[in-house]
């Protein structure tokens, strides 16, 4: 495929056209293209979070190596498992006939929505930013998973599209501690609870920022 090629499947998915979901489950050469575009989503996220630290905290810390760099890591490979717990709900659970490189394409492409996070660093707008991010990448997931095998019952869409999120919406935060900043795009807001919770602890000296 050329990038052109690549380019205007993604633009067509975006905009919902049911056909594109259909040609990337059918298309073995999109594989990279599509998983490439959702790691760059999530390192967008990434860059996101470490721009909040600079304007919201103004102090970066360590959240250009741990959040830009380990938190986008970490979030592409929760993603990748997101995706095999979907392919082992509709194909091991539910005995619907599907491939796992397949699901894969279909679905990685709607996770670029992630990108949207990018915004989280606008102040007063950055948690709208950061929820719609997340918002959008769970109706693109149900709507490319239906568009591209429209012979499975939605419902069974839906739970498998849940289970998967509830992968990395769950594991991540427990990965991201106050010294731990992985906290890719949306993300980054648990890790400001953290540190608020840590810092309203009286008993607890120790609650500044990593020094730069």
């Amino acid at each position: 495929m050329t990038f052109e090629q690549v380019f205007a499947r993604i633009r067509r998915a975006l905009m919902l056209d049911e056909t594109a979901y259909v040609e990337a489950r059918d298309d073995t050469t999109f594989t990279l293209f599509a998983v490439g575009s959702a790691a760059i989503a999530a390192f967008v996220g990434g860059l996101g979070a470490f721009l909040w630290s600079s304007v919201i905290l103004d102090n970066t810390a360590d959240f250009f190596v741990e959040a830009f760099i380990l938190g986008s890591i970490f979030l592409i490979i929760l993603w990748i498992a997101g995706v095999f717990l979907m392919y082992a709900i509709l194909s091991m659970a539910f005995g619907e006939e599907l491939t796992w490189d397949a699901l894969a394409r279909v679905v990685t492409v709607a996770h670029i929505p992630f990108a949207i996070s990018l915004l989280v660093f606008i102040p007063g707008l950055g948690f709208a930013f950061g929820i719609l991010a997340i918002a959008a990448m769970f109706f693109y997931s149900n709507f490319a998973i239906r568009a591209a095998y429209p012979t499975i019952d939605p419902l069974r869409v839906m739970l498998a599209v849940v289970a998967g999120f509830a992968v990395w919406l769950v594991v991540l935060p427990i990965l991201t501690s106050t010294d731990n900043q992985f906290a890719p795009g949306t993300f980054v807001f648990e890790w400001s609870e953290d540190f608020a919770e840590k810092y309203a602890n009286p008993t607890d000296l120790n609650v500044d920022l990593p020094a730069q």
